[in-house]
């Protein structure tokens, strides 16, 4: 860009630039420009900027071996994938038994046990190759959530301890923030302290939803808790979810949805309305015939990813499952231990180093 154009307008003309391998690019230019991509502020309104191409992360194991493949999200699916670059620091989580807790605003969060008992959390943006190992206590058992402050754009973690062998969570839970480096009690102000949350979670819309367990009435409900006031909250399911063996969750254009497996090797598929989130109300969708917890999540355009057993070959395959149609077609990816997350490109962690924070 010509040194006649006054920085100001050059500013703005960055401003609007969405690709993140551009704007990497683009910090070789001038110190300047360097400075400017890797302020706090450009960060916080680049991950603000709509229209960003969404991606499919997926993690699975061949041979016992950790593999990642991203797929870009949008009319050229599944044929745009690639295999992002695993940053130094997730190395050490994935000689753990690891699970793929989230992605909200572009980053990653791993959470894996050591064979030595310790507990890490990996933070990564696979856009631009760079993440952060939070080591948690030895020998503690919790219940982890991950997500952005949508305010702030600031990382947090959740969590919440299991304090006797019932596995009934504390009264009090645990926040730790990218920006202090440090943990702080909050308290959970629930009103059932028996309850019990399942580990797999979702973000919606700056809230954290997990799935629990009522130790008591064994009833299913949902724990949320909000990124930006830090607050829990519980979210009462219908009889017919409340009274399901086994559910899970997962989200489709930021509405969490509420899949419930029955012994038919039937699943139902619920969504969860955009009301007050103490009064939510949930609809019925469709059903499809699958296994209990194949279903690893939704295409932007409704689609269901899931895996199906190949016995001739002792591995799994995923598959893009059409709900109208009722159409299956394998994505020619074979494993096991699948789990996905949808994400977009950010340029959060951008003005961090790799490191491990004791």
């Amino acid at each position: 860009m010509s040194a006649d154009i006054p920085f100001v307008i050059q500013e703005e003309i960055i401003k609007r630039v969405v690709p993140v391998k551009s704007l990497i690019r683009f910090r070789s230019v001038s110190k300047q420009w360097k400075s400017l991509i890797d302020s706090s502020e450009f960060i916080t309104r680049h991950s603000l900027l709509p229209a960003k191409p969404h991606h499919l992360l997926l993690r699975y194991t061949v041979a016992s071996e950790p593999k990642y493949v991203s797929i870009v999200d949008d009319d050229s699916f599944p044929h745009h994938k690639f295999s992002p670059i695993v940053s130094p620091t997730v190395k050490p989580v994935e000689i753990a038994i690891v699970r793929m807790l989230d992605c909200s605003h572009g980053l990653v969060c791993l959470f894996g046990i050591t064979a030595y008992g310790t507990e890490l959390i990996v933070l990564w943006n696979p856009s631009i190759r760079k993440s952060l190992t939070i080591v948690l206590l030895f020998g503690m058992s919790y219940v982890v959530g991950f997500g952005v402050c949508p305010k702030t754009s600031d990382p947090k973690i959740v969590k919440i301890k299991c304090v006797n062998r019932a596995s009934a969570i504390d009264s009090k839970a645990e926040v730790f923030t990218l920006s202090s480096r440090a943990w702080r009690s909050v308290p959970m102000n629930l009103s059932q302290y028996s309850s019990k949350c399942l580990y797999k979670q979702v973000v919606i819309d700056g809230v954290i939803h997990w799935v629990a367990t009522n130790l008591i009435t064994n009833n299913k409900m949902i724990i949320s808790f909000d990124l930006t006031s830090e607050e829990f909250g519980e979210v009462d399911l219908p009889d017919s979810l409340a009274g399901s063996r086994s559910l899970d969750i997962s989200k489709l254009n930021e509405s969490l949805h509420v899949l419930d497996y029955r012994g038919d090797a039937v699943c139902y598929v619920w969504m969860m309305s955009k009301s007050d989130i103490s009064k939510s109300s949930f609809t019925k969708l469709f059903s499809v015939k699958v296994p209990s917890f194949s279903i690893i999540g939704f295409r932007n355009n409704g689609q269901l990813i899931m895996h199906q057993m190949h016995f001739h070959i002792r591995y799994r395959e995923l598959e893009v499952y059409e709900p109208e149609s009722k159409h299956k077609n394998g994505l020619g990816i074979y494993g096991s231990g699948f789990s996905m997350a949808s994400y977009t490109e950010s340029l959060l962690l951008l003005n961090h180093y790799d490191s491990i924070i004791q």
